[in-house]
């Protein structure tokens, strides 16, 4: 594939930056980052940057053609994908989706919708009357989940316990939706899993499947991660009972390049989905399957914004069923500013370690969002066995530390490797 010398304009990815580098630097790629702001880590990576609004498709595309760019590469920012489908579809360029496939793709109804239709389990929708809904919620048996038809992030979701707090947040999932709608979702319980599949030219692979160990309390349904385990202990269930099924309903949809993340739960040995990521996402799994097979779809993903094709050859070495074991490990703040971190480097000091994702420095403002912003540092760790895997998440646990202004202990995460299972 002919990259060398060839320019990429990078949209977002501040927490994907030492890995949007390596690739520059292997293949010889100039990376142009534009945006409002950039990150010490971009900013690292980057040979020119542009101070503009890339959600302004008009601005953008004016860059695109005044710098000679060949290609653009989008992180997880589903706002910067949009902005960028509409601008490549107008230039020509190659991206991994097109309008049409990306807005039925990213719509929770439609994706459950598609569920039903290729016989994969799908979580409930309620029907809600938008004309009254005090009557519809008044007719619901609770609890039940509301969230943004088409949003992610966790913004605007909500477990609801009683018809009196319904209409508030049902307001609050209108006010996270791009296009001013949501939906209501029986409420499940089970343990929450994430399955990954990487396309090329329409043919899928299964990349990764994990286990998410949420924290969630008893004030709190928000599912903020502490934990991501691969491989998950449901695989082998997950490729018996739905593999296929879902394979050919990903296909039927019309998805052909990229990597799509489906999230569901495991209850009463059977599965249940409800939502579909069409996007790299915030996980970061490819760091997982680089290490364990070679095969990192975020530089499958630029390949393809470069050339017009997923790097190939690459996915005949995709495997799910990894032969060691990994976890991400993301410590959550109670938000604040933040005033010092310790213990970072002692972490990135041992050999398990694969990579820190230190989303906040010292100065930086961390909103009590009950959303994926708390999200504050990431560990991803590579193991042999269970228990060194244990050991390690405790050992990072009271490594790694970060205080406010006032010297007060941002971090309120402190899970406990007793329900970690592989």
């Amino acid at each position: 594939m002919d990259r060398s010398g060839k320019r990429l304009l990078v949209l977002g990815c501040s927490n994907n930056a030492p890995d949007v580098g390596s690739y520059a630097r292997k293949y010889n790629v100039q990376i142009v980052v534009a945006g409002l702001e950039f990150s010490e880590e971009i900013s690292a990576v980057a040979d020119e940057k542009y101070v503009l609004d890339a959600l302004d498709r008009d601005a953008l595309a004016r860059l695109i053609t005044e710098k000679n760019i060949d290609g653009v590469f989008v992180g997880g920012n589903e706002d910067l994908i949009s902005s960028a489908i509409d601008v490549t579809e107008r230039l020509s360029l190659p991206f991994y989706s097109d309008r049409e496939l990306w807005d039925r793709l990213m719509n929770k109804r439609t994706f459950k919708a598609a569920c039903r239709e290729y016989g994969v389990p799908a979580t409930r929708d309620l029907e809600i009357d938008e004309n009254n809904v005090e009557a519809s919620a008044a007719a619901l048996d609770y609890p039940v989940v509301i969230k943004p038809v088409d949003n992610c992030g966790c913004a605007g979701v909500s477990k609801c316990e009683r018809a009196g707090d319904f209409k508030k947040l049902y307001d609050l999932a209108l006010a996270n939706s791009r296009i001013g709608s949501a939906i209501v979702e029986e409420y499940c319980e089970g343990d929450e899993i994430c399955v990954y599949y990487t396309f090329v030219d329409g043919e899928a692979t299964l990349s990764s499947m994990t286990d998410k160990y949420v924290r969630g309390n008893a004030e709190s349904f928000i599912p903020l991660a502490e934990i991501y385990a691969y491989p998950s202990r449901y695989l082998g269930l997950y490729k018996e009972q739905i593999d296929e099924k879902m394979r050919r309903m990903l296909k039927g949809l019309g998805v052909r390049n990229g990597v799509t993340s489906i999230q569901g739960f495991v209850t009463n040995g059977g599965f249940r989905f409800f939502e579909m990521g069409f996007r790299l996402g915030g996980t970061a799994q490819y760091r997982y399957t680089e290490a364990e097979n070679g095969v990192n779809s975020l530089h499958m993903m630029m390949d393809l914004a470069l050339t017009g094709r997923m790097t190939p050859g690459v996915q005949r070495l995709d495997n799910a069923d990894f032969s060691r074991k990994y976890c991400t490990l993301t410590l959550l703040s109670r938000g604040g500013r933040v005033g010092r971190v310790e213990g970072l480097e002692k972490a990135r000091s041992l050999p398990e370690v694969l990579y820190i994702e230190n989303r906040y420095k010292v100065g930086d403002t961390i909103p009590a969002s009950r959303t994926v912003s708390q999200f504050h540092i990431r560990v991803y760790i590579a193991a042999d066995t269970e228990q060194r895997m244990k050991e390690l998440i405790e050992l990072l646990q009271t490594t790694i530390k970060a205080y406010d202004e006032n010297g007060e202990s941002m971090l309120i995460t402190h899970f406990d490797t007793n329900r970690l299972r592989f």
